[in-house]
């Protein structure tokens, strides 16, 4: 176990980092997440939510200033067998995460973040840390913890919440890790 760092740049170095001191048989990312405008699943403030595909976004202003090029990868798919027990065991709701640069700051950006990427939740890491896992063929999967509604008032949900947020999803992960045979 370790922390990866804050954002895409330090999550990509912080797992490849500890892929090779620890060698694990696989890789779950807990985090913290914001909830898109509309993400609909009755999703709500605390609760714990398992990455299904995971997408790189670009710039989320406007869409048209910035795109990825045709080599990068922009989309990763959790592991299905892993992400579909954690899911069952902890009895969580499957989504899709977008992954941008920066935190979306503003409740037009994250209108349009959430309809370009069809995405539920936002978080740093998961596309850094998925790729990581991915590149070593290494199983992954995200739990994150839905600690505050993408947009203006993110920053002040996040800090009311995150706490609970990130319970959430390590007591998801640690009934898992119960259920799971030995």
């Amino acid at each position: 176990m370790g922390s990866v760092g804050v954002g895409l740049v330090d999550a990509a170095a912080g797992t490849a980092r500890l892929l090779e001191e620890i060698r694990p048989g696989g890789v779950i990312l807990v985090g913290t997440a914001g909830l898109y405008p509309a993400a609909g699943q009755g999703l709500r403030l605390a609760d714990a939510v398992v990455a299904d595909e995971i997408a790189l976004l670009p710039d989320v202003t406007t869409g048209r200033h910035t795109y990825l090029p045709e080599v990068m990868s922009r989309q990763v798919s959790a592991t299905p067998g892993l992400s579909e027990a954690i899911r069952n065991a902890a009895s969580l709701a499957a989504v899709d995460v977008a992954c941008p640069l920066a935190i979306t700051a503003s409740a037009p950006a994250a209108r349009n973040a959430a309809k370009s990427s069809h995405c539920a939740v936002e978080n740093l890491e998961a596309f850094a840390v998925a790729r990581a896992a991915a590149g070593r063929n290494i199983p992954f999967a995200a739990v994150l913890g839905i600690a505050n509604h993408v947009g203006p008032a993110a920053h002040r949900e996040w800090k009311q919440n995150s706490a609970r947020a990130a319970a959430a999803a390590c007591q998801a992960v640690l009934t898992f890790l119960g259920a799971w045979p030995r």
